[in-house]
């Protein structure tokens, strides 16, 4: 069987019972970085027969070899990324498919995850929200990006790296109004957790940041429609000679309203002129 098993984001105490028991019991223990995980292992006096490394770069050969391994030999499979959950901007998707295509039961244990951490944490809407992982490094790449989610109206979270933090946050700021809120929350759980809150053009303007970094931006907020704007919109647009439907049409596009309430106006004023 394969277990995949959520582990610490940066305090070791953040661990199930549960965990360190199905770690205890595995025979084969696989991680993206058997140095960093070995501080965990010893931490709970965990010593499996083999630990493996997996990471993106190897993930498709090793997992033919590690379920090779696990049949020929029955053993219990645990798999852990370096931090929070596997699978979320981490490995262990491929091992789990693996497994899956031989009819192999897998399951999941829960625990940490970076960035439902950060959202709770920012104090931004968490009701409706959208986890996008790392943007595209290449900075046009990166723009166009964010381009595609400037009108998104849930919570957005990104993770990034402290060393392309400033840069992102600065084309934030030409992509998204200047004053969305948002928020940097870094090395959460360690002894240097921090959460910044503000504009993105306040952000934008911060020196170095450090260490793992969540990033969460509030959504586009519902604009309020004054009716008597639209009003004035539609009279020019009859004078035209423009269909009522197509008037109804621009006009519930361009203010985000129901088509059957804008053309019932529209209407009215055709009526009336």
């Amino acid at each position: 069987m394969l277990f995949l098993v959520s582990t610490p984001i940066g305090n070791l105490e953040d661990i199930t019972y549960r965990a360190v028991r199905i770690l205890r019991e595995s025979d084969v223990i696989c991680c993206e970085d058997t140095r960093n995980t070995k501080k965990l292992l010893d931490r709970y006096d965990i010593h499996p027969k083999k630990l493996i490394s997996l990471y993106s770069q190897n993930e498709i050969e090793e997992s033919k070899k590690i379920l090779s391994l696990a049949k020929e030999n029955d053993f219990k499979v645990s798999y852990c990324s370096d931090a929070g959950m596997p699978g979320i901007s981490d490995p262990g998707a491929l091992l789990l498919l693996a497994f899956r295509n031989e009819n192999i039961p897998a399951t999941i244990l829960p625990g940490p995850s970076a960035s439902l951490s950060a959202l709770v944490l920012s104090g931004l809407d968490t009701a409706d929200f959208s986890f996008y992982g790392f943007p595209p490094a290449k900075r046009g790449a990166k723009k166009t990006f964010f381009q595609s989610l400037l009108h998104r109206k849930e919570t957005l979270l990104f993770y990034e790296s402290p060393h392309r933090i400033k840069e992102t946050l600065q084309i934030m700021s030409t992509v998204f109004p200047k004053e969305r809120k948002a928020a940097i929350i870094r090395e959460l759980t360690k002894i240097h957790e921090e959460t910044i809150f503000g504009t993105l053009e306040e952000l934008s303007s911060l020196d170095e940041i450090k260490g793992e970094i969540v990033l969460v931006l509030e959504g586009e907020k519902e604009k309020e429609v004054d009716i008597e704007t639209i009003d004035k919109e539609i009279l020019p647009l009859l004078k035209k000679g423009l269909p009522v439907k197509e008037i109804s049409a621009l006009l519930s596009q361009k203010y985000l309203l129901p088509k059957k309430e804008v053309y019932q106006r529209v209407l009215r004023q055709k009526e009336r002129s």
